[in-house]
């Protein structure tokens, strides 16, 4: 089973209009190699970390892996991937359910695992954490 590490970031979460926000989602391989780095307008840190995970399992179908374990830092990505249930009272509700129905569409092809690991062993949160500001 391919094993794949996930992250996300986004900068200027203190804006109040979304729109000046910068959201990064990367995932790794297990050497720490790049294999997304995806930006996109918008969102917040939680967003950009459950993208990852969608960008995980879409490079998974890309690259004909049927199973493949996804190691995040993220208790939400658990909680939203592997559960039925979005909190109404959260940031940009909309975007999660979006980011959701994508992921639970890929899992009809790509069987997947997701681990929660501390932050200290996240290999794509390590390229982050050593990223320019975005």
């Amino acid at each position: 089973m391919k094993i794949l590490f996930t992250d996300g970031g986004c900068s200027g979460n203190e804006q109040r209009d979304p729109k000046r926000r910068q959201m990064i989602a990367v995932v790794t391989d297990e050497n720490g190699s790049i294999l997304v780095e995806k930006t996109r307008e918008g969102g917040s840190n939680n967003i950009a970390e459950l993208l990852a995970v969608k960008e995980a399992m879409a490079w998974a179908v890309d690259n004909e892996h049927d199973q493949i374990e996804i190691r995040t830092d993220s208790k939400n990505n658990l909680a939203w991937v592997l559960g039925t249930n979005v909190g109404k009272k959260i940031n940009d509700r909309d975007a999660v359910l979006a980011l959701k129905s994508s992921i639970d569409s890929l899992k009809r092809t790509v069987k997947i695992k997701l681990v929660l690991i501390p932050r200290s062993r996240n290999k794509a949160g390590h390229y982050i954490e050593n990223k320019r500001p975005l």
